[in-house]
């Protein structure tokens, strides 16, 4: 993305009628890292200020693996993340939201030591205000993170108050939570009081699901489209709790270019 690019990024949120955003610093599919100057960054926090769009968030490439047994994509996925985050400080991010990886089969326990390390080393580099918003993950294929207890244990034993933690909804209903019932959302909302906590809750995507609950699979849908549908986000979003956290769209778009105007207006629709 350029530097005119960046600013545009806001244009078009604030022309679709949002108040919050999450970017990419580089293309997610490549450790290539924020190419911005220091005056890409200033551009971009006074168009934020200018259009009233906060908080703003960054979601780290896809490639990292905090988990990984193999040395070299651990380091990059380090060095990755040191570097968002600084980006981050530059433009005044809230945080940087990153899938934590898989552990191949080997078990939480034994990744669990791991990923710690990993990210001791990314805060040992990183003394900002932006935090790192480790993302509930939808299970299956030794995915990190894809319980409330896992978030919990990685948050509790990093014990940093630059940690916290980013919830989605497609990720939880494919996870096997699910929430089109009363008595279902006060079982999730517990769920997340007795691990993470809704302290360290800083946001949540919302995203219908392409699959079905439980099928531990991450596919995305637009609003409405999917399993999940809109009967039960309308009651996540207005559930205590869950309607104070900024919300992020990452729907494929109804034309297939994106998050777009229609999902967000349906989202808007949902929210009291």
């Amino acid at each position: 993305m350029s530097s005119s690019g960046l600013v545009a990024v806001l244009e078009k949120a604030s022309a679709m009628g949002a108040s919050c955003i999450q970017i990419f610093s580089s293309p997610p599919q490549s450790f290539a890292g924020p190419k911005f100057t220091d005056s890409d960054c200033e551009a971009f926090k006074t168009k934020a200020t200018d259009l009233g769009i906060s908080p703003i968030f960054i979601h780290a490439c896809y490639l990292i693996n905090l988990a990984s047994e193999k040395e070299t994509l651990r380091e990059l996925s380090i060095k990755s993340l040191v570097e968002d985050l600084r980006f981050g400080d530059k433009i005044g991010a809230k945080g940087v939201i990153v899938h934590t990886g898989s552990h191949k089969g080997k078990g939480f326990a034994a990744a669990l030591p791991v990923v710690v390390d990993s990210i001791n080393s990314i805060f040992r580099q990183t003394h900002g205000k932006t935090k790192l918003l480790l993302e509930v993950a939808s299970g299956g294929k030794g995915k990190v993170g894809s319980t409330g207890e896992e978030l919990s244990q990685m948050c509790e034993v990093v014990g940093s108050p630059q940690i916290g933690v980013c919830l989605d909804t497609a990720h939880l209903f494919a996870g096997g939570y699910t929430f089109d019932t009363y008595e279902k959302m006060e079982s999730l909302n517990k769920m997340i009081q007795t691990t993470v906590g809704w302290e360290s809750i800083e946001c949540m995507h919302v995203n219908d699901s392409k699959v079905a609950a439980g099928s531990f699979r991450d596919r995305h849908e637009n609003l409405g489209a999917g399993f999940v549908g809109t009967p039960a986000l309308k009651l996540l979003l207005n559930s205590p709790h869950f309607d104070k956290l900024p919300l992020i769209l990452e729907t494929p778009g109804f034309d297939d270019k994106g998050p777009d105007k229609k999902n967000l207006d349906i989202l808007k629709s949902l929210v009291k």
